[in-house]
């Protein structure tokens, strides 16, 4: 910006204040735009205070540091993945032994393990996301037994270190919903408040920052949508995702989360 001239000098204070308006509100915008990260003050062994600063956290402000150091590395979540996909697919096959089961890949496998990019407080992280494959079984019988599909999965799920499968047609409200209104989503999407009606079941199993997604469907069933995103007709499929870390990254995700231990992480100021 070129300085004031005489004459807006001599113009008085109301471009004075012009100026000075023209400022501040550049200066707001760029908090509204890029917030601070926000800041722990704690204290050391000798008593010193110590001001932590949370963009320098190399975790995210939503998975737990001790549940990604328990999953699997970026290098091997693929291989363990594929296992633990075929581990569920034989837990399924006989009880529904129709099933025609195939791995089908994404179009664009870059996005397979991939940077998180920001730690949600303005700074890096060195969490990457991991997507499997789906493993698809075509070919669901009109009548098969949809509950104990479910219950053979929950089983190996348990013997994997996952917990039982959470529905998404059983989940809670979300903050901005009353219960009509997550009903009314909930029948829409599934097309019955009944399960046994529903012509969609999908839930997901967790094992701390790894998770399982479980789709069951019938789009023969009555309360099915004239038109559905899947390609086949009915099916059951198993997808596993989750955040990870690379091993080469491991001590420097250590090192760096260790100043934070005990801390409660604040609500996310940044996007990542």
């Amino acid at each position: 910006m070129s300085r004031p001239t005489r004459v807006v000098i001599a113009a008085g204070g109301v471009a004075a204040i012009v100026v000075a308006g023209l400022a501040t509100g550049g200066v707001l915008m760029a908090r509204m735009v890029d917030p601070p990260s926000p800041t722990t003050t704690v204290t050391a062994d000798d008593g010193t205070e110590v001001v932590l600063d949370w963009a320098d956290y190399p975790g995210s402000s939503y998975d737990d540091p001790a549940d990604v150091l328990a999953a699997p590395r970026a290098e091997d979540v693929e291989a363990v993945s594929e296992e633990q996909l075929l581990a569920l697919q034989s837990a399924v096959e006989p009880v529904a032994p129709e099933l025609d089961w195939g791995l089908v890949l994404p179009e664009d496998t870059t996005f397979d393990t991939f940077p998180v990019g920001g730690n949600d407080y303005g700074g890096p992280s060195l969490h990457q996301v991991y997507n499997s494959p789906t493993n698809l079984g075509e070919g669901l019988a009109e009548d098969a037994d949809w509950t104990a599909i479910v219950d053979a999965l929950d089983t190996r799920f348990a013997e994997l270190g996952y917990g039982a499968l959470e529905w998404e047609y059983d989940r809670a409200p979300f903050g901005h919903e009353s219960v009509a209104e997550r009903d009314e989503q909930v029948e829409e999407q599934f097309g019955s408040l009944d399960p046994d009606e529903m012509w969609m079941w999908s839930g997901t199993a967790t094992n701390g920052s790894m998770w399982v997604w479980v789709s069951i469907w019938d789009a023969r069933r009555d309360t099915a949508p004239a038109e559905t995103w899947q390609d086949e007709e009915d099916g059951v499929s198993l997808f596993i995702g989750g955040t990870v870390i690379a091993e080469a990254d491991e001590q420097a995700y250590r090192d760096g989360i260790a100043p934070f231990d005990g801390l409660s992480r604040p609500a996310a100021t940044h996007s990542s």
